[in-house]
């Protein structure tokens, strides 16, 4: 009987008389993301020799309809000795968003060695820079990520944009690298 009372007061509190939900809906089609339902950070404290701040800027990454631009950069604080980098960002769910549009711009200064600033493993989108000019220390932006939402979404579909893996460093045998786990740094689209 509870369970049934339960249902029925979620059920009702998601409505409202002009069809917009009062109550968030949580991401939890857990396709790509490894913390799917964890909530995401836009700033995250860094314990490593390289870098001791990560966050992302903007106020784009918000939508609610189809073909919306999404866009978000990414500073670090802290930096020595940098120059390189590596991000990690996974769509969930991929669906959500049209890869096709996705782009990686790197901060001048910064060489990327793929034409849209960014590299496909499955549906994860992999980006990445190096300096060759100069060591990058204290803060500095990374660069910028954009990217187009699905023509099937909408403003009740639940999406997040997650970076997975961060990898900094001198070198590419001298970084401190993050995972999901540590990080749980992305953001929440919709």
């Amino acid at each position: 009987m509870n369970r049934c009372l339960l249902a029925a007061f979620v059920g009702f509190s998601a409505c409202s008389g002009d069809n917009e939900p009062t109550v968030a809906i949580p991401n939890v089609s857990g396709v790509n993301s490894p913390t799917s339902g964890a909530k995401l950070r836009q700033s995250v404290d860094l314990d490593g020799r390289y870098a001791t701040g990560v966050r992302i800027e903007g106020d784009h990454w918000q939508a609610q309809e189809p073909a919306q631009e999404v866009q978000f950069t990414v500073v670090m604080s802290g930096m020595r000795e940098v120059r390189q980098f590596e991000l990690t960002i996974s769509p969930d769910p991929p669906e959500a968003f049209d890869l096709s549009t996705a782009v990686f711009k790197a901060k001048t200064g910064f060489l990327n060695p793929f034409p849209s600033g960014l590299q496909f493993e499955g549906t994860n989108m992999r980006m990445g820079a190096a300096n060759l000019s100069s060591v990058v220390t204290d803060e500095d932006t990374l660069g910028t990520f954009r990217i187009t939402t699905a023509s099937t979404f909408g403003r009740l579909t639940p999406a997040r944009l997650e970076v997975i893996r961060l990898s900094i460093g001198p070198s590419s045998t001298q970084r401190d690298t993050y995972d999901a786990q540590e990080l749980r740094l992305g953001v929440d689209v919709n």
